[in-house]
């Protein structure tokens, strides 16, 4: 095996261990600002899941794009083995959660698995038109969001949790938008119609753009609400900026390492900034 499959970098990107760390400190970071007690074994399940899955999904693609090319291409020992080790670890932390958290995580697990296996005549639920980024928006708010507010008796009633769930669907929306922009050349290659390769690249970071704007007023209605100190709001809205200057960025086109440590690592300050600022 090469050096550059065993350097640090490789192995925490190409395994989805920065993913998973960044995916579990965000929902640790919900629990928090939803004052709701925090499950570290659902965090855990958060981190392996995280992992496995996009390690899984990068194993079935690899293996469709081999299959197309008449390719041998594996991925590398290292990860294989990660994958498997997050697998087991992602099952035993199922099994450990509450009845309700397990019913509500079916959704997403289904679809993560629907998502790159076929659903109907051949197609997986990614080969339909824009359902790659509404199967990652709502998949990403039931993890994070769902779980930590399903405890609250009556929690859709409450305008600020309306606002927060709001705010969720619209931060991932325009978080998923940058990927979908650093796909476009591959999504083009395998007919998958996205939003960038449809309405051009300007025009989908001003769509990221506009999401998010309208996600920090959500987040401010909603926080303003609940008994949150201000400087949770203004770490926050920050953070929110911070991502807005990333999308603006996208102009530069970046390398895909740009993606996940910076793109992804805003799931971590986010998260972050909830646990340093909050009471």
């Amino acid at each position: 095996m090469s050096d550059r499959e065993f350097s640090i970098q490789n192995i925490v990107l190409g395994s989805h261990l920065w993913l998973g760390l960044c995916a579990a400190m965000f929902t640790w970071g919900s629990f928090v600002l939803l004052q709701q007690p925090v499950s570290f074994i659902y965090l855990g399940f958060v981190f392996a899941g995280t992992m496995t899955i996009y390690s899984f999904h990068a194993a079935v693609n690899l293996n469709r794009n081999n299959r197309k090319s008449k390719n041998s291409d594996s991925l590398p020992s290292f990860m294989t083995g990660l994958m498997w080790a997050g697998c087991t670890a992602t099952v035993i932390f199922y099994l450990f959660l509450t009845r309700s958290y397990q019913v509500i995580l079916l959704l997403p697990i289904g679809m993560a698995i629907l998502y790159v296996f076929p659903v109907y005549h051949g197609k997986r639920l990614k080969d339909y038109p824009f359902i790659k980024i509404i199967a990652i928006v709502i998949s990403w708010t039931t993890i994070t969001f769902w779980i930590p507010v399903h405890s609250i008796s009556h929690w859709w009633e409450e305008l600020a949790y309306d606002y927060l769930f709001i705010d969720r669907l619209l931060f991932f929306f325009a978080l998923a938008i940058p990927f979908d922009i650093r796909d476009i050349q591959f999504d083009k290659a395998n007919a998958l119609k996205t939003i960038p390769n449809t309405i051009g690249l300007d025009n989908s970071q001003y769509l990221a753009l506009l999401s998010l704007f309208l996600a920090g007023g959500f987040l401010t209605m909603g926080i303003e609400l609940l008994d949150v100190t201000p400087s949770v709001k203004i770490g926050l809205l920050a953070v929110y900026i911070l991502l807005g200057i990333l999308i603006i960025r996208l102009k530069n086109l970046p390398e895909p390492r740009f993606y996940s440590w910076f793109i992804d690592g805003i799931l971590f300050l986010y998260g972050l900034v909830i646990l340093f600022l909050s009471k």
